[in-house]
């Protein structure tokens, strides 16, 4: 039987039986002796425990208490005083030690299997010129002069654009120093041995005392050596900070020729192609630009001198710097002068230029439509100049500039606009706004623009762009055609018009289909009607093609016909069987669909992009599918069937009365389910947490619920609950 202690060895806390500790302590005792000559011995001593705490806390698995096998083992991996020519320990000691020698070799085979140091990572805080990263690193590859991995730290700085800054700072933050002997070979990838770690400490202390023994002379007295060591001290350390502070500033200055050379390339790149771009845009500045040709070139340089001085100041401010250049004392000066001065030039430039805007003025005309003998008002696109020639332009769909050699055109600012005529007429009028310095000379900009505008039979050409003539300005002219419609007469427009002609939502009529708009609606005739426009073309609501942005979210089906809904991102519905069998009725977003006459064979298929309740009524066979809601209902009466693929988030609300049965598939939350009357519900296949249902009058129902399911039903009515849920059933009879 053996005692047990607890002891701290290297700051390792260690559980260990009697006989290992005073193995242990024989063999620290030996180690004390072998270096008690040495000027580092406590150093060492302290590194040697904390290894030794390491070795023995690795191979311990998950044993709590230690043995002496187990301390045998790490002796023999850290190795004996005598095994390097030490000094023979005390009678004690070396009992202890040659027990140990006996047993060190089971031990080792047994216990240190598993302990390998090999190479780790540190910093080395000794070799250091900023944070030691670079040092351990050099060290941990096997590269023996640090230099050249700092040399490929900058070079990727570089590469990087700055990277390898903030991943060497983190680095400094993340690998630990090198503090102690053992640290320091591990990350060199030498055995951490009694041997090392010595010869480690002992060089470390000759490195330290080289560099302050050499400040010492011989027959100072205490008090001065001691101040001299410290006077070296601090000029080490004055040395070291100063060498850092060199290495910043060689960097820093690195970086600013960089910048330098960046805005000197700049402002070279910047000039040609200033220069490039004003001799190609010279031909077409003249059209946009608010000045005369004179000052339209010196806002030019204005611009050019605005960025180009703080440039060029920048970069012979870092040239001064980094290759010790003079300049002029006068150069500075004057650059700012000049720089002022093109401040002063540029408001007053503005000022001057946006006098031309300030106003807006318009030209009116009517177009004569009095030969028009349809019912029907053609309006095609044309182009303004389609003869003309064109060598420069900017495509967008077609072009929205472009440049002749006697005017340019300007696409997209044409507008037309539908209204109802008050006189049962066909009326066109054109209204061109504009800017300038007046109202007066706003209508004459107005005025100048060419926009031919021709009537041929029973169709209005209309030009998609309007002309500026050489030698006038574009001040922002808009064309906009007022086309005034009669009762009972139409109106349609061709694909290169219909993108610039809408109507406002009260001209259209109430009864328009939603989405069918002029805009949206090429080639479809719109007629006007006593309520307003209506697309009578274009397909409506129940035809095949229809489709309508307008959506709605309640249906309610009543009558013998089948529906299949499905969830799609616009509204539409069709109806196969007689146009006239189903009678549709629109609330807000209520849709009632009812079944006319004695048809039979009718489907209606509708998409919407949300579902929140069904209402089937004695219907035909009812279908739902893809639908995902938050929450949502479902009520059904009478002899039909309804299947429903729908994930509800939240709660499904679940009505049947009389012969009717639903089916779920999908995935839910709650459902809240009321059955009478002989209905059938089947819902095993829709994965609910938690169900209530209540079932009536022969009423069946299979449902799944994972969590909780609470069941009321009478004597002839059954639910079936599957899914593993708590269930709470509640028996009533009829009339309670």
């Amino acid at each position: 039987m053996n005692k047990i202690l607890n002891i701290n060895l290297g700051g390792y806390a260690i559980t260990i039986d009697d006989d290992a500790y005073e193995y242990l302590n024989a063999y620290l005792d030996s180690l004390r002796k072998r270096f008690s000559e040495s000027e580092g011995r406590d150093e060492i001593v302290h590194d040697i425990e904390s290894r030794l705490g390491e070795i023995i806390t690795q191979s311990m698995g998950n044993r709590s208490i230690v043995m002496l096998p187990d301390v045998e083992a790490a002796v023999e991996i850290m190795g004996k005083p005598e095994d390097f020519g030490g000094e023979a320990s005390g009678s004690s000691s070396s009992t202890g030690t040659g027990t140990g020698s006996s047993k060190s070799g089971r031990g080792a085979k047994h216990y240190g299997v598993g302990i390998s140091t090999g190479k780790r990572l540190f910093r080395d805080e000794e070799d250091a010129v900023v944070g030691g990263v670079c040092s351990g690193l050099s060290a941990y590859f096997g590269m023996h002069d640090p230099v050249w991995m700092r040399l490929i730290f900058v070079l990727l700085t570089f590469l990087s654009a700055g990277f390898w800054i903030p991943a060497y700072i983190l680095l400094w933050i993340l690998v630990p120093p090198a503090k102690t002997a053992a640290d320091r070979l591990a990350m060199r990838g030498e055995p951490i041995n009694v041997d090392n770690i010595a010869k480690e400490i002992e060089d470390s202390f000759e490195r330290i005392g080289s560099e302050f023994g050499s400040q010492k002379k011989s027959g100072d007295g205490k008090d001065r050596s001691f101040s001299n060591a410290m006077s070296s001290g601090v000029s080490v350390l004055g040395q070291m900070f100063g060498f850092v502070v060199r290495f910043i500033a060689k960097f820093g200055l690195l970086i600013a020729a960089i910048v330098a050379f960046g805005l000197f390339i700049a402002l070279a790149v910047s000039w040609v192609a200033g220069i490039w771009g004003l001799f190609a845009a010279a031909p077409f500045v003249d059209y946009f630009s608010p000045f005369s040709s004179g000052m339209t070139w010196l806002g030019f340089a204005n611009v050019f001198f605005l960025f180009g001085i703080p440039v060029l100041g920048l970069s012979l401010m870092f040239a001064r710097a980094l290759f010790k250049m003079r300049t002029p004392a006068w150069l500075g000066t004057g650059l700012t002068l000049f720089w002022v001065l093109n401040v002063i030039s540029a408001f007053a430039l503005l000022a001057v230029g946006a006098k031309n805007y300030r106003s807006g003025g318009t030209s009116t005309k009517s177009i004569e439509l009095s030969g028009l003998s349809s019912d029907t008002l053609r309006v095609e696109g044309i182009r303004a100049n389609p003869n003309g020639e064109s060598f420069w332009w900017f495509d967008d769909e077609d072009e929205f500039v472009v440049f002749g050699d006697k005017k340019f055109e300007i696409n997209g600012l044409v507008e037309i606009r539908v209204r109802k005529s008050d006189d049962g007429t066909f009326k066109c009028t054109q209204v061109i706004r504009s800017r300038g310095s007046s109202s007066r000379d706003a209508a004459s900009n107005a005025e100048l623009i060419e926009f031919p505008l021709t009537l041929e039979g029973n169709t209005l050409r209309v030009p998609v762009s309007f002309g500026i003539p050489n030698g006038q300005k574009w001040r922002g002219q808009h064309v906009r055609l007022n086309i005034d419609v009669p009762v009972g007469k139409s109106i349609v427009f061709d694909e290169k018009i219909y993108r610039h002609s809408a109507a406002d939502m009260e001209v259209y009529s109430n009864d328009n289909e939603g989405g069918n708009y002029i805009s949206r609606s090429p080639e479809k005739i719109f007629r006007m009607t006593a309520g307003g426009l209506i697309c009578a073309s274009c397909p409506q609501f129940g035809d095949r093609d229809y489709s309508s942005d307008e959506y709605y979210e309640h249906f309610i089906l009543e009558g013998n016909f089948e529906t299949e809904m499905r969830r799609g991102n616009d509204f539409k519905i069709r109806v196969e069987g007689p146009a006239d069998a189903i009678e549709k009725i629109r609330t807000g977003k209520k849709l009632t669909l009812s079944k006319k006459g004695n048809a039979t064979g009718v489907k209606v298929f509708i998409e919407s992009p949300v579902f929140t309740s069904l209402i089937a009524d004695n219907t035909g066979d009812v279908t739902l599918r893809g639908f995902e809601e938050g929450d949502a209902s479902i009520t059904v009466t009478g002899n039909n069937r309804v299947k429903a693929y729908v994930d509800v988030s939240d709660l499904l609300n679940v009505s049947l009365t009389g012969k009717c049965t639903l089916e779920l598939v999908g995935d839910g939350n709650n459902i809240d389910a009321n059955l009478s009357d002989g209905a059938t519900l089947e819902s095993v296949n829709w994965r609910a947490e938690k169900i209530e249902i209540t079932a009536s009058g022969a009423s069946n129902a299979r449902v799944y619920a994972k969590d909780r399911a609470v069941v009321i039903s009478d004597s002839g009515s059954q639910v079936k609950v599957e899914g593993g849920a708590k269930i709470r059933n509640t028996r009533y009879e009829e009339g309670e």
